[in-house]
């Protein structure tokens, strides 16, 4: 479990700082362009950043108290969460 938790905190360390590179991506179009679109954007990004900012948090404070059972799809789970929002960065940065 040691190594699957260690690789989850590192991956969330990873989504958080792309999430802040979407944040600004889309608090920057939204700031010129005023639109709905943009704006839901921007709160899906901002939803997702407080996910992991107080995953990120659980993790470090309660990482003894994890259940073994559930470690390796948590980071099954959040690697794939990495992939999705590197992807999203590539669109939304071009």
């Amino acid at each position: 479990m040691e190594f699957e938790m260690q690789a989850t905190l590192v991956l969330t360390a990873v989504n958080t700082v792309l999430l802040l590179a979407l944040t600004y991506v889309y608090g920057r179009n939204w700031a010129r362009l005023r639109s709905g679109f943009t704006a839901g954007l921007l709160l899906f990004t901002l939803a997702f950043l407080a996910q992991y900012v107080m995953s990120f948090y659980f993790y470090v404070t309660n990482m003894d108290y994890f259940v073994d059972m559930v470690s390796l799809h948590v980071l099954i789970l959040t690697l794939l969460q990495t992939v999705a929002f590197a992807v999203l960065n590539g669109i939304s940065w071009k």
